[in-house]
């Protein structure tokens, strides 16, 4: 088994790892800030509803603005996009620790017990990266989770992938 393909299928979970963590942070806060804002435009319309009076419009445009909100809420769907990515982060997790131990005892096995277990993984693998379509793509957090990995294991001279 090549040492190689057993470190860059390490290095690709790492990478994982951090992306979807990302991802993970990114849509929570943006399901919390818009709950908040959809509480604090709502709340505000009605509890100030005496002072709207003297400014027809602004109470008009901030009610719409919290019902386009509250309307989009569910389309965005924000909770189930959480639920996917924490999923996706779950799986390359348990990977990431699996290759990482599988790099460790590299040389403490006969090889061909390396080669099932690196097999087991990738086929691991394969099944973990099935949902991601139904996710968001970002590249440039996929390259800055990449640059990560390349300086957490102390390679941080490298390029990004496909960018020599």
């Amino acid at each position: 088994m090549p040492r190689q393909a057993i470190w860059d299928s390490m290095l690709d979970a790492d990478m994982n790892v951090r992306y979807w963590g990302y991802l993970g942070r990114r849509y929570y806060a943006l399901d919390k800030y818009s709950k908040i804002f959809l509480a604090v435009m709502s709340s505000g319309t009605v509890a100030s509803w005496g002072i709207w009076t003297d400014i027809d419009i602004l109470w008009k445009v901030l009610s719409g603005i919290s019902a386009l909100i509250a309307i989009s809420l569910p389309i965005l769907n924000f909770q189930r996009q959480i639920e996917l990515v924490t999923a996706q982060r779950r799986e390359w997790v348990y990977l990431k620790n699996e290759y990482d131990n599988l790099w460790l005892i590299l040389t403490a096995k006969a090889a061909e017990e390396v080669v099932k277990e690196y097999k087991k993984l990738k086929t691991r693998e394969i099944t973990t990266t099935k949902d991601e379509s139904k996710l968001p793509h970002d590249e440039k957090l996929l390259n800055k989770c990449y640059q990560e990995v390349l300086v957490s294991r102390g390679l941080g001279s490298l390029t990004l992938r496909g960018k020599e």
